[in-house]
């Protein structure tokens, strides 16, 4: 189990992409849920979180900011301001 990219799958669910870990929990799948074409695989290479194209989105430790460049990629606005939790 990778700890980081579980990580990195809660703080893409937050920004409302729907996320799949595979079977081993070494890859992820992230998807705009308004559109199934486009997804993202993603999964770490030493200490870099990489698409399935290798493209580069961050290091681990700071998911929150790979999160908002995976989201970018996939068409959800990005948010800005403060971040309320839904009641």
């Amino acid at each position: 189990m990778d700890i980081d990219l579980r990580k990195l799958a809660g703080h893409l669910r937050d920004r409302g992409l729907t996320v799949e870990l595979n079977d081993d929990e070494t890859v992820l799948r992230a998807a705009n849920p308004l559109h199934e074409a486009l997804t993202e695989q993603i999964a770490t290479n030493g200490i870099r979180y990489v698409t399935g194209f290798g493209y580069e989105i961050g290091e681990r430790g700071h998911e929150a900011g790979c999160a908002e460049r995976i989201a970018h990629m996939l068409g959800v606005p990005v948010r800005t301001g403060p971040r309320v939790a839904a009641s």
